[in-house]
């Protein structure tokens, strides 16, 4: 699973708000929790990234 960031975290790098990033699921769950992140789930079709 990945997370979109609600606001800027630094999380081993700096991450800014709206940015998309996959981490493990104990790491995921901590960024929820303490609402710096939201699930993310790519769109229907998207299996390549963009160029």
């Amino acid at each position: 699973m990945a997370v979109k960031f609600l606001e800027a975290c630094q999380q081993g790098s700096l991450y800014n708000k709206g940015e998309i990033a996959g981490f493990d699921k104990e790491t995921e769950k901590r960024l929820i929790e303490q609402k710096f992140a939201e699930p993310y789930k790519a769109p229907a079709g998207k299996t390549e990234p963009a160029a």
